[in-house]
């Protein structure tokens, strides 16, 4: 059976011997294979895939992801967030929303919530250690974060996330230091 030549989309040729069930199971197994699968966790479309091939995509009604497959495993480009509370260093406590992070697909840690000293009227001073990031999280990609905080002097701070995915506030005294919008990229 001869096949499209963008997709490789089987299909009968006059030469073909007639067989529409045949070639209808034909057309419909290559088509199932690249729209967006259905299945209701992980374990039930590895089950149903012998041999997946790259571009394959499928989604997942537990937990509700869309997973991709590359050359050689499925990634998930959508998941629901599942937010956890940051573990503060001891002297921190949340300023206006709990400091959390959460996987955002299988690139990033985002994070939200602010931070400040549990001291009334302590700041924060450059190079605090103000909490840690779960290992859950694999391995981070160590650097410089800029970050909204406490304006002081038109000057901006920065966190450090070293590689013990511990997180360093970098820059002038602060009342308060936001991890809103921050953005850690998973490490390869």
């Amino acid at each position: 059976m001869p096949t499209t030549p963008i997709g490789d989309a089987p299909y009968p040729s006059g030469a073909d011997t007639d067989n529409v069930p045949a070639d209808m199971q034909a057309l419909a197994l290559w088509a199932s294979t690249r729209t967006t699968m259905r299945f209701d966790d992980a374990a039930a479309r590895d089950a149903a895939i012998d041999t997946p091939e790259a571009g394959m995509v499928a989604w997942l009604d537990t937990p509700g992801s869309l997973t991709v497959r590359t050359a050689s495993a499925w990634k998930t480009i959508y998941a629901p967030l599942s937010w956890s509370d940051i573990s503060l260093a001891a002297g921190f406590t949340s300023y206006t929303g709990v400091p959390q992070a959460c996987m955002d697909g299988a690139n990033f840690v985002v994070c939200r919530g602010s931070i400040q000293r549990t001291v009334s009227g302590g700041n924060i001073a450059t190079e605090t250690i103000v909490g840690t990031l779960s290992s859950s999280y694999g391995s981070l990609v160590v650097g410089e974060y800029a970050i909204a905080n406490q304006w002081t002097f038109h000057t901006s701070g920065r966190i450090y996330l070293n590689s013990s995915r511990q997180i360093m506030y970098v820059g002038p005294d602060v009342d308060w230091l936001s991890l809103h919008g921050l953005r850690f990229p998973i490490g390869t």
